[in-house]
Order: C-alpha cells, then structure tokens, then sequence
C-alpha cells in the first residue's frame, strides 16, 4: 500500500535577533520590505497573534502562501 503525501509548504527557523524586516529582506529580496512583511505575516497568523510579538529560533516561519487542495 502506497501513501501519498501532500506537498509541503517552504518554510525557515528564524535566526536570533531576527525580525519581520530582516527577515522579508532576506527571504524575498526582489519584493519592497513593506510589502514582503504584510505576505509573511499573513500566512503566519499564528505569530503576529501572539500575545508578546517576538519571533524567536525555535518558531517555524511559513515563506509561501498555503497550496490550493488538489483538485481545485
């Protein structure tokens, strides 16, 4: 019996100190730093609605968007 998986989304551990701007400028250099951080932090709810906004090296940063369902 095979199983097959979905494809998974990219994604980075943060690196200490990191923030939304560094963090933009380094995984989407050719998009306007402004631009880049509200794409990352809409497909990160789970951080900006954090009680303390603090991105840590243990947090698991989604850099692209969620992948449409098969068949849609």
């Amino acid at each position: 019996m095979s199983v097959s998986l979905p494809p998974r989304r990219r994604f980075i551990q943060p690196q200490s100190g990191d923030d939304w701007p560094s963090i933009a400028a380094r995984v989407m250099p050719d998009t306007p730093v402004e631009a880049a951080i509200e794409q990352l932090k809409s497909w990160n709810l789970f951080l900006v609605f954090r009680p303390a906004s603090v991105i840590t090296p243990s947090d698991i940063l989604f850099i692209e968007p969620p992948q449409a369902p098969a068949g849609a």
